[in-house]
């Protein structure tokens, strides 16, 4: 595989491994590969670097932080994270000078074992193949594939005491059951499967053999969670995956800015995402403000997480990895939800959350009859189950229609999903640096140096992260060489964090009426005394905003 991937169709975990090793043979000067770890099934984790040639290493330099994959069912994400890589690439061997002061880096699936294991044919699973408790044996029904055609899919078999009907006018809709309905008409609806240790007349399903979700299994709010059969695992950072990731992301302090790649409903997510979000008003408001300008001419909208994308207002979600680089770690971060298959039906959807809990019949009907006729869908076909006796097997094919898009569909919405990515990735800081020189009479000379940032976020990601006991801290030092010696100052100089515009923009320094300088603003300097001759090396280090070094010679 040489070819770019710009979105044709979805591929198995073994071909996004190739396509990224593909990757890097074609920019071998631009992108780098790395295993940060393996799966609970011993796959590689990777982790790709992208960034151009420049005046600083890779590591010394603000990055960008992508990833996607955490649902082994969430396709589209993993694909568009593909396609922005390549996307990417191609931009930084065109010459593009952001790709030269900046790095991008990119997690493609945190969850291949659940990937592969649902192309391959498994039940659903929502993130990994982490085997039941000890002492915990599944009894009653469990999804399997049962005629043999390689997918797991829905399942009805007719009894009065079902709580469903079919549809008259769309066959793949089952419709909630009413009293006027012939209960001879009733079914029971279920995925493609059949009892184990069943005692021959209770129809209940069986504990998930698979339930555990990787996006609540990070430090974040973290507590024991069991919601659709998944749990949010023993204790934080339990599974490999996990780890992997927040070892990789901690060892690259200078992320400044994080987007995370789900499925489904066509938004972007910010916070707050919690009633007591610990944000200050102006960290949310350059949070929203940097969405809103990143999804624009998108067709995604913006959602903050609560209280407009929570299943229980009570019980904010917690565990999740993209709040953990928020809160924990002080780095703005969002999750994109690609593909929105209420609005390719025609359907506003206002509260996702709610629509996913308690779905109002007349849309579902509207929701499946758009999908009605993609090619991957299955007729409903008889079947001799051997335990319940006739029934029929069928309907959409759920993961290309519902949870993403179809294939014809994937370009399009891998192409949106870059535009956001691209649009967050270009609001990190950028921090540029001068020495100046001034004669003092004799061989003394002062040095100064003058850091300003030009980017939208501020060199610390958030004023949060200045409260955080890891938040990366600013310094100068000034080096002396030959016969040059320290006259005044010392040689090491805290720096404080930069503001970005962007900080600025949200703040009083924006208001045109009331209009003021900012109390900290986006420049700062620092000086030095210094005698003789010799040669200065000056360094500087401000974390999210990047370190670098300026050379001079002092002669008379």
């Amino acid at each position: 595989m040489n070819a770019a991937y710009r979105g044709e169709r979805y591929l198995p975990y073994p071909a996004i491994e190739e396509n990224l090793h593909a990757l890097a043979q074609a920019f071998p000067h631009l992108v780098r590969v790395e295993t940060i770890g393996q799966s609970r099934e011993k796959r590689p984790l990777y982790l790709l670097c992208l960034a151009a040639p420049g005046k600083t290493a890779p590591a010394e330099r603000p990055a960008f932080w992508l990833d996607a994959g955490i649902h082994a069912a969430e396709w589209a994400g993993v694909m568009a994270a593909l396609f922005a890589a390549w996307r990417w690439a191609e931009r930084a061997a065109q010459g593009e000078p952001w790709f030269g002061e900046h790095a991008i880096y990119l997690l493609p699936c945190l969850s291949p074992d659940g990937l592969q294991a649902l192309w391959e044919g498994a039940p659903f699973l929502r993130s990994v193949l982490r085997p039941p408790e000890p002492g915990t044996p599944q009894i009653g029904f469990v999804p399997r594939d049962l005629d043999g055609d390689g997918r797991v899919r829905q399942m009805r078999f007719r009894h009065p005491a079902g709580p469903l009907v079919p549809d008259r006018e769309l066959p793949f809709y089952m419709r909630p059951r009413r009293l006027d309905d012939d209960p001879q008409n009733a079914y029971f609806l279920c995925p493609e499967g059949e009892f184990v240790h069943w005692d021959g007349v209770r129809w209940t399903a069986a504990s998930r053999q698979y339930g555990l979700d990787l996006n609540r299994n990070f430090p974040d709010s973290w507590r024991p969670l069991c919601m659709w059969g998944m749990d949010s695992g023993p204790y934080p950072l339990s599974e490999p995956e996990s780890r992997c990731a927040i070892e990789a992301f901690a060892a690259r302090p200078r992320i400044a800015c994080a987007l995370s790649l789900h499925t489904y409903t066509g938004c972007l997510l910010t916070a707050p995402a919690r009633p007591d979000d610990p944000l200050s008003p102006t960290d949310l408001r350059l949070l929203e403000a940097l969405a809103q300008e990143a999804v624009e001419g998108t067709g995604y909208r913006v959602i903050r997480k609560y209280p407009d994308f929570v299943y229980d207002p009570k019980h904010p979600i917690a565990g999740c990895f993209d709040d953990t680089l928020l809160y924990v770690f002080g780095v703005p971060a969002y999750v994109l939800e690609l593909w929105d298959p209420c609005a390719y039906a025609g359907l506003d959807n206002p509260k996702p959350a709610e629509f996913f809990q308690r779905p109002d019949p007349e849309r579902l009907q509207k929701l499946i009859a758009a999908f009605a006729v993609e090619p991957g869908n299955l007729p409903w076909r008889p079947f001799e189950h051997p335990q319940l006796g006739p029934v029929e097997i069928g309907g959409l094919d759920y993961y290309r229609t519902i949870r993403n898009p179809p294939e014809r569909l994937l370009g399009a919405e891998c192409e949106r999903a870059f535009k956001v990515a691209d649009t967050l990735r270009l609001a990190l800081p950028k921090v540029n640096a001068q020495v100046q020189v001034f004669p003092l009479g004799g061989e003394i000379r002062r040095v100064r140096l003058v850091l300003e940032n030009l980017g939208f976020l501020p060199t610390s990601g958030l004023g949060w992260a200045e409260s955080l006991p890891r938040f990366p801290r600013g310094q100068a030092v000034l080096e002396l060489k030959g016969e040059a010696e320290l006259a005044g100052g010392t040689q090491s100089v805290a720096l404080s964090p930069l503001d970005g515009w962007g900080s600025l923009k949200v703040g009083a320094a924006a208001n045109p009426i009331y209009a003021e300088l900012p109390q900290r603003g986006p420049r700062v300097g620092c000086e030095w005394l210094v005698r003789g001759q010799g040669e200065i090396l000056v360094r500087w280090d401000l974390g999210r905003g990047g370190a670098g070094s300026l050379a001079l010679s002092l002669s008379r």
